[in-house]
C-alpha cells in the first residue's frame, strides 16, 4: 500500500459531523422558480420557427 490509501479514522460521528455542519452553515433558501409572463395576445397565433422547421416530422438523433 502507498501512503494516502487508507481514511484516517474518524474522531467524531458522522451524525455529529452533520449536526454541526448544519449548526455553521445552515440550510440554503429555497429558490422560487421562474415562471415567465405570457405572450400578449396579438403574438398568441405566431408559429415558432422552430415549429416551421420540424413541424410533425420527428427530430434528428443526436443533440438537440
Amino acid at each position: 500500500m502507498s501512503k494516502g490509501s487508507r481514511p484516517r479514522p474518524y474522531s467524531i460521528s458522522q451524525e455529529e459531523l452533520a449536526s454541526r455542519h448544519s449548526a455553521i452553515f445552515g440550510e440554503k433558501p429555497k429558490k422560487e422558480r421562474y415562471v415567465p409572463p405570457p405572450l400578449p395576445e396579438d403574438m398568441q397565433g405566431i408559429q415558432s420557427s422552430f415549429d416551421k422547421q420540424f413541424d410533425g416530422k420527428k427530430l434528428p438523433n443526436g443533440r438537440t
